[in-house]
């Protein structure tokens, strides 16, 4: 398969330039519009160079994801009506930091991927119609069942623990193999619609609510195939994000009470209630939802969402008050994730919590209380090396990124739409800016060699059973 190096971007020039007019026009009519302007030109940058037709989604996800926190911050500050420097005085500093790391990043990983053919739709429509759709949705039953809670089989595993998460999400590649295929075809919609309804539902009664999971992987499969932003698909994506956005303020408006009702005020992120219980008390809440209760969820998820509170107290406090670290965070990171506890004991427990109140100054709870905050791996880059080395562990994690990508995308034994899954669900932890490096790092490698073992074992054997007997 030769597929279509020269598969056209998404972004026209004349996109690029209105969107650009758009940048400019913020940073002169609105407050701290400079910042505004600059990050909604980063994003268009990067879309510029990143997003073309049917290569997987997440790429464009995760640096959408990651940028939404960034340019949130602005927003924060904003409602306050406070200068950029309003909350720390390298406010402008981490705005900056924030849209030169993202642009960078996708710089590195453009280059990395850039020679890599990118299938036409008519190659990827030959790819599904190998697949015995029936199959497919038997495969993908299956891991919902049984591997959705292997970790609660297993119970406390240790280090294979991680090994497990990664098992578990297995059945996101069924869930977005059966996307690609609904998408190509234009068959079995209903179906794929009744998934999604499934895993929504059955997710609203959980303690951290996870509905919003299979919302974003189906977003994910749509931004594969976009060909260019046109009004229509502009409506849609429109009203998507709209419904999306009222989902999770409805959800942060009523999360704090119900996540104390379904655990009985245990500091453990468990549901201690019966399922129907957990549904009354969320429907009860929902009911008597106001616009005051509304306008506290939008002012706390402003805060919650932005992430770049974290670095800009980072430069704060480093060098001024803590020396930079020389590359000891991001070793510390490395060592802990590359160092197998039934070799190594004695490495002890993980604490996000501690290493964000350590440079950040703010009082964060940690494991002790049932939470964790994390500092966020561009905050972890800066402690180590500062302003512009900061860049040197950020490109390195680019070039891993591209590498996972060229790893999977290169295994011609798997059908197309297996590779494309496999792709998004290994780097779908590349989408959070707050991401502790050890957690991204950890999250990421763990992944690549699960699914890099299973795609030279399980994988080509399970290709074959789904697959239309000819």
């Amino acid at each position: 398969m030769t597929g279509n190096p020269l598969s056209p971007k998404v972004l026209t020039g004349p996109t690029v330039f209105s969107l650009l007019i758009l940048a400019a026009a913020l940073a002169l009519f609105t407050r701290n519009g400079l910042y505004t302007g600059l990050c909604v030109a980063t994003i268009v940058a990067i879309l510029a160079i990143l997003w073309k037709s049917n290569r997987p989604g997440i790429f464009i996800f995760a640096f959408l994801f990651q940028w939404l926190q960034v340019i949130t911050y602005v927003f924060w500050v904003n409602g306050y009506n406070k200068d950029i420097s309003g909350f720390s005085a390298n406010g402008p500093m981490a705005v900056l930091a924030g849209c030169v790391g993202l642009l960078f990043m996708a710089v590195i990983i453009h280059f990395t991927i850039n020679n890599i053919p990118i299938p036409t739709l008519a190659q990827l429509r030959v790819e599904a119609e190998k697949i015995n759709s029936k199959r497919l949705l038997v495969v993908y039953i299956v891991a919902t069942v049984f591997l959705t809670s292997i970790r609660f089989f297993f119970g406390d595993a240790g280090g294979a623990d991680q090994v497990l998460v990664t098992i578990s999400s297995l059945k996101w590649v069924f869930f977005m193999m059966y996307g690609f295929m609904v998408w190509l075809t234009k068959k079995n919609r209903v179906v794929f619609v009744v998934i999604i309804l499934y895993e929504f539902a059955s997710s609203l009664t959980s303690y951290f609510s996870n509905f919003k999971e299979v919302l974003l992987f189906a977003i994910i499969i749509s931004l594969t195939f976009v060909n260019n932003i046109r009004p229509k698909q502009l409506i849609y994506g429109l009203l998507a994000g709209a419904l999306l956005i009222s989902l999770l303020l409805t959800w942060a408006a009523i999360k704090n009470d119900y996540r104390q009702f379904v655990n009985k005020g245990r500091r453990e992120q468990v549901v201690a209630v019966e399922r129907s219980e957990a549904i009354s008390k969320m429907q009860s809440q929902v009911a008597d939802l106001s616009w005051k209760h509304y306008k506290m969820a939008i002012d706390l998820s402003l805060y919650r969402v932005q992430y770049l509170h974290n670095l800009s107290l980072s430069m704060d406090r480093v060098p001024y008050l803590i020396p930079y670290q020389n590359g000891a965070v991001w070793g510390k990171n490395i060592s802990f994730v590359i160092s197998p506890r039934i070799i190594f004991p004695d490495k002890g427990i993980y604490n996000a919590s501690e290493k964000a109140r350590m440079y950040s100054g703010l009082k964060y709870t940690g494991l002790k209380e049932g939470s964790s905050f994390s500092l966020g791996y561009f905050a972890d880059s800066y402690v180590d090396f500062g302003y512009v080395g900061m860049y040197l562990p950020l490109g390195l994690l680019a070039l891993f990124v591209g590498l996972i990508y060229r790893t999977f995308y290169s295994m011609k034994a798997l059908n197309l739409l297996f590779r494309f899954g496999i792709i998004n669900i290994t780097l779908y932890n590349f989408i959070s800016f707050e991401a502790d490096g050890l957690f991204l790092f950890g999250r990421l490698l763990t992944n690549y060699i699960v699914y890099t073992v299973l795609c030279l074992t399980f994988f080509p054997r399970l290709q074959r059973w789904i697959y239309k007997k000819a």
